[in-house]
């Protein structure tokens, strides 16, 4: 029986996975993001089974770090996590599903620390993703 892979950072487990299963990625980054999108909006009053496009224009667009761009860009990422949810994916390359697993990192960051509730959570204690880290590791 071969052991399973460990990976140690985000960007090893973002470069196997986007050449092995670029599309898996991408859904699994926006369900990520989506959860904290999600957790943002339940405390501004969303109902848990509101569709996340309402979510994102009625109650993310409220929040501090919600540009009018970030609202276009996720609205964006969601269309394309759809299209590969839902059989009608682009071809992606790896890259692609790269960068996109690494925005959806640093938005969920970003949002999460613009929060009070959330950034006191202790899954943040080890602080944002930054590019200076990643190339630390």
């Amino acid at each position: 029986m071969t052991a399973a892979m460990q990976f140690h950072t985000f960007d090893e487990m973002a470069a196997v996975l986007s050449e092995n299963t670029p599309h898996a990625l991408v859904q699994d980054w926006w369900s990520r993001l989506e959860g904290v999108i999600r957790a943002i909006c339940a405390r501004r009053s969303a109902g848990p089974r509101e569709n996340i496009s309402i979510l994102i224009d009625k109650y993310l667009s409220q929040h501090p770090a919600a540009s009018p761009e970030l609202i276009r860009e996720l609205h964006a990422m969601r269309e394309l996590r759809n299209r590969c949810a839902h059989g009608e994916a682009p071809p992606l390359t790896a890259s692609e599903a790269r960068a996109f697993a690494h925005r959806a990192w640093t938005v969920a960051w970003d949002l999460a620390l613009k929060d009070e509730k959330l950034s006191s959570n202790p899954a943040f204690e080890s602080g944002p993703p930054s590019a200076a880290a990643q190339r630390e590791r």
